[in-house]
């Protein structure tokens, strides 16, 4: 019994202004997918944004049934994230950010990876997998960027010099 109650966890305090992702993801015969998939996008958003300067807690939200509760929560709908007939990454997704300030519909964001530029084998199209999403994360960054609606997201010099070592070459 004692070492049962020892491996109990609290539930942690939620730090405010955490922002709460939600990622919609097209229906699929998996569900575990889904999660999978819903989990590797919010991790790619907490990456680019933290390298952007945003210091709260970003989380991952999987059913959102009270809005009004949740004072920062940026939804994604991922449309799709699959390899295109030519063999390249496609990510496509459209955000909506809700603040106390205000709801904004940032729009759609896309991305295409090479798939042969991560290397072989399953590990690299992983890899190109997670370039993709993260190519149209951070211009979505950027957007949220723009509209100031989410405190502590600010424009970093060192997050601009990894955004222009990012773009490939001319």
């Amino acid at each position: 019994m004692l070492a049962l109650s020892a491996c109990a966890t609290t539930p942690k305090a939620e730090v405010p202004g955490t922002l709460k992702v939600a990622v919609n993801v097209p229906p699929s015969w998996n569900m575990l997918l889904d999660d999978r998939i819903s989990e590797a996008f919010v991790d790619r958003v907490r990456e680019v944004f933290y390298r952007a300067g945003f210091d709260r807690p970003v989380d991952e939200v999987r059913l959102v049934e009270e809005a009004e509760k949740m004072p920062y929560l940026l939804t994604i709908n991922l449309t799709e994230w699959r390899i295109n007939r030519i063999g390249n990454i496609d990510c496509t997704f459209t955000a909506n950010l809700r603040t106390p300030v205000g709801t904004k519909d940032l729009g759609v964001y896309t991305n295409t990876t090479m798939r042969w530029l991560s290397g072989p084998g399953r590990w690299g199209l992983a890899q190109s997998f997670e370039d993709a999403a993260e190519g149209a994360i951070r211009e979505l960054c950027d957007a949220v960027m723009k509209s100031e609606l989410l405190p502590n997201l600010r424009k970093d010099d060192r997050y601009s010099s990894l955004r222009e070592n990012a773009r490939p070459p001319a």
